[in-house]
């Protein structure tokens, strides 16, 4: 009988370590990725990832009125990585010198701690240093496993 107090003490802190703490898709952002239609009128698609391993994405029309909302969890894993990578990196930009002529339809802008750190624009001859592009490929990577 000894043995049911230590049972039921393991139980309870087996089924408390197993709890999953909910994700909040509010407060302080990690990243923001804003995909614009240019010529639109500010008419495009949001997402935000946020510090509470949470995310929402929606529509925004060219009334600036959001729609279609979405949200969910993001693995705290991808959440610290995706952290880790963005406090690398040092957003420096190169502009070639020669680059292609075609129009962009749209451009997607990187946003960290507010600001917007890159603009992401077919043709634009600009590319970022190594840590830079480590970082946006690792919000590419997180906003994948959103997509699936």
């Amino acid at each position: 009988m000894k043995l049911a107090p230590l049972a039921l003490l393991m139980l309870l802190a087996t089924t408390a370590s197993a709890r999953k703490i909910p994700c909040r898709s509010e407060g302080p952002t990690v990243v923001e990725i804003k995909l614009v239609k240019l010529g639109a009128g500010g008419e495009g698609h949001v997402t935000k990832i946020f510090e509470g391993d949470g995310w929402l994405a929606h529509d925004t029309d060219k009334d600036g009125k959001d729609s279609n909302e979405v949200k969910g969890c993001v693995a705290p894993s991808d959440v610290h990585d995706l952290q880790a990578k963005l406090a690398k990196a040092k957003w420096k930009i190169t502009t070639a010198r020669n680059h292609c002529m075609a129009m962009a339809t749209t451009s997607t802008e990187y946003s960290v701690k507010g600001k917007v750190v890159w603009t992401e624009q077919m043709c634009s001859g600009k590319t970022l240093d190594k840590d830079s592009q480590a970082a946006i490929d690792a919000v590419k990577a997180v906003m994948a496993k959103l997509k699936s």
